[in-house]
């Protein structure tokens, strides 16, 4: 038998690491990373001053995505809803921000929000800013502070850079939001009570596509009038009332889930009106395209999962089965689009066969980290139709409305790497030479040699 060779306690404790050291280094790094975020604002500013509009150039406009700008949900009722996002600062040429944010591995729209709140900053907020690249205020906050201010007036500005300055690097959503509401009360209060009683008009119906997972079950919020909502909310309660019958879909089930499902009857009228008059419901007129992608196993009826074509997502088998399965679903099999098909058509016009079987096997915009839904894309000719690229399967991809500008005037370039062995996959080259592979797992960018 062999005894362990023990080092000395003296070299063991030398070697040890204690919770303080640990802590400095997490200390480091923190300070490190809030380094470097502040120092991309300041490249952000530089590359928005080394790229400005010329006579005959076009100028960027406002990020239309709202998760990707910061500013909150435009549509929210309780919110003042802003002018010019990008009032008082420099004005960009329209094509600057996508190599930013490529090279910042982030989308185009978030590479031109990051640049839009730098300019913010540096141009409306001096006071915050220089807080900033002093590094008494993290990057994180001041751009929240930044998006505060967007599309107020030069005076509102003002008034917030000098109430909020020597508070920045500790100042909450809440005490933040009071600073503008004063500076909005104090200098424009009857445009700001306009804005209130405007406010209360506003009425929506949202779909909130972020609680969906693979439950299949996501949630929907309503603000609207008062009679209006009382009375839908009757309406269900009835419904629920009726789906709870023997025999009916809901039976056994909860009051909650009855009045959940009494939203979709409500989707098809006609089966919600004969329902309520005691009848059972008529073929329904709502329809939901849903695609089952199967592989091998999946023919043996070991690994079925279904894709959700109006969402996007993945579909666990039993939802799918549930669906199928209610009698208020009328279900239709389509022709199967088998995506290793090779489509072609003669004319320059996308087929609906070919445009659903490209945006099947690309689901969003093959742009580098862009990720719009293909359904909501451009169906591009990788090689332009006018220059002799056909209309088929292995020369289309997805292209969202602003990367397809950029593509077709800009000089952002791609092509994929093999079509038939590795469909989906592209390189793309941005007009400065820098190279990005896109494929179904996400974006890589190329490395100079």
């Amino acid at each position: 038998m062999f005894a362990p060779i023990l080092a000395p306690a003296a070299d063991l404790a030398d070697e040890a690491v204690t919770p303080g050291a640990l802590l400095d280094r997490v200390r480091m790094a923190r300070r490190t990373a809030d380094a470097a975020e502040v120092e991309l604002l300041r490249l952000a500013v530089e590359w928005a001053h080394a790229h400005p509009v010329r006579p005959g150039q076009e100028a960027w406009g406002v990020p239309g995505s709202p998760e990707a700008s910061g500013t909150g949900d435009p549509d929210d009722p309780d919110a003042d809803v802003p002018g010019d996002e990008l009032a008082g600062i420099p004005q960009v040429r329209w094509d600057a921000p996508a190599a930013f944010a490529a090279a910042n591995a982030m989308t185009t729209d978030a590479g031109q929000a990051l640049i839009r709140d730098a300019l913010t900053l540096r141009h409306r907020l001096p006071r915050t800013w220089a807080r900033t690249l002093a590094g008494d205020v993290t990057a994180w906050r001041a751009r929240r502070i930044a998006q505060a201010v967007l599309g107020r007036p030069d005076d509102v500005a003002t008034h917030v850079d000098q109430h909020v300055a020597p508070v920045a690097g500790s100042i909450g959503v809440v005490r933040l939001d009071r600073v503008v509401d004063e500076a909005m009360l104090r200098l424009y209060a009857e445009e700001r009570e306009l804005k209130q009683l405007a406010a209360l008009d506003k009425r929506f119906v949202r779909l909130d596509e972020r609680t969906l997972n693979h439950t299949g079950i996501a949630e929907l919020v309503v603000r609207g009038d008062w009679k209006d909502l009382h009375d839908v909310d009757r309406t269900i309660s009835r419904l629920a009332a009726v789906l709870g019958e023997e025999g009916r879909a809901g039976h056994g089930q909860s009051l909650d889930v009855r009045r959940s499902m009494a939203v979709g009857v409500l989707a098809d009228p006609a089966a919600a009106d004969e329902m309520l008059r005691g009848g059972r419901p008529a073929r329904p007129s709502s329809r939901t395209v849903l695609y089952l992608h199967l592989t091998d196993a999946g023919l043996w009826g070991l690994d079925p999962v279904g894709r959700n074509q109006t969402t996007g997502r993945p579909e666990l088998e039993q939802v799918i089965r549930s669906w199928c399965g209610r009698d208020d679903t009328h279900l239709v099999v389509q022709p199967v689009i088998d995506l290793a098909d090779h489509v072609h058509a003669e004319q320059y016009e996308v087929p609906d066969r070919l445009r659903n079987q490209v945006a099947l096997r690309e689901p969003q915009c093959v742009f580098p980290w862009c990720t719009r839904p293909a359904a909501a894309c451009d169906c591009d000719h990788i090689h332009s139709h006018g220059d002799g690229g056909p209309t088929c399967t292995h020369n289309l991809a997805p292209l969202c409305r602003r990367h397809h500008r950029l593509k077709t005037h800009a000089r952002w370039r791609y092509r994929p790497l093999d079509p038939v062995t590795d469909p989906g996959t592209h390189l793309w080259t941005d007009p400065h030479g820098r190279q990005y592979l896109r494929g179904p797992t996400g974006t890589i960018e190329i490395a100079p040699s």
